[in-house]
């Protein structure tokens, strides 16, 4: 699978849920958020999207810090579908 280049963006709301989307570097079109509904399933999606566990975890101490973290990834194909604008 290819891997695609990009940043990972992910802000803490003040219910609890957690927003990521992912920028790709080169032709990345409109990213749509991926909403996790708290910091333990945001933190698998990190591991999802090919952070290693320590880099994870260090992602989710920044959110819970800062409301707000990103991080330089590189994604397969198939994840970044994920976070692709499609219309209904």
């Amino acid at each position: 699978m290819p891997k695609i280049p990009g940043r990972l963006l992910a802000d803490l709301h003040p219910n609890g849920t957690v927003r990521i989307v992912f920028i790709a570097t080169n032709g990345g079109g409109n990213g749509t958020p991926f909403t996790a509904k708290n910091l333990d399933a945001a933190e698998l999606i990190f591991m999802t999207c090919g952070l290693t566990p320590i880099r994870a975890a260090a992602i989710r101490a920044e959110l819970e810090r800062n409301k707000v973290a990103s991080t330089q990834t590189n994604l397969d194909d198939a994840v970044v579908e994920k976070f692709r604008y499609t219309r209904p």
